[in-house]
């Protein structure tokens, strides 16, 4: 049984199965629910109308929200499906508070792929002094056909 935000089973993962393109596909996968962190040399953030920009050895952490998640202005909910019991959702500020003194901090940024429907910001973590990343609506993950780069697609993109 998960207690705290500690005890969750938040991993490593290889980052392109981490964001589900490991295997080619017409459309994301709204079922999709991994989650965990993976280290990427170059990410591209992408949003309408902006110039896409690229993201050097970033920490990226793919995380959830659940669909009817309560609309925060300052934070937001996550959402964990566990294969060995019910789900668990914790806030955004308290996972990071936890988990990022735990994970790599010889990065230049981080990056979470996450949908942010509610568009709220997300607290900037004390534990970390690069960069945070973080959209504003849902994120889609692809890789281009043309240039192989991978990138996080969303209506807006906010640094802190």
């Amino acid at each position: 049984m998960i207690a705290r935000a500690a005890d969750l089973p938040f991993r490593e993962r290889p980052l392109l199965e981490l964001l589900n393109v490991a295997r080619d596909r017409d459309a994301p996968d709204p079922e999709y629910a991994g989650y965990g962190w993976a280290r990427a040399p170059r990410l591209w953030l992408v949003a309408p109308e902006v110039a896409a920009r690229h993201v050097d050895d970033a920490l990226v952490l793919a995380l959830h929200c659940p669909d009817d998640g309560e609309a925060l202005e300052r934070d937001v909910e996550l959402y964990f499906e566990l294969p060995d019991g019910p789900p668990v959702t914790v806030l955004a500020s308290t996972f990071l508070r936890c988990w990022l003194p735990r994970l790599p901090r010889d990065v230049s940024a981080i990056v979470l792929a996450l949908c942010n429907p509610q568009r709220a910001s997300v607290p900037r973590p004390r534990e970390s002094s690069v960069p945070l990343h973080f959209a504003q609506g849902e994120v889609e993950s692809w890789i281009g056909r043309h240039d192989d780069r991978l990138e996080l697609r969303a209506p807006a993109w906010v640094a802190s």
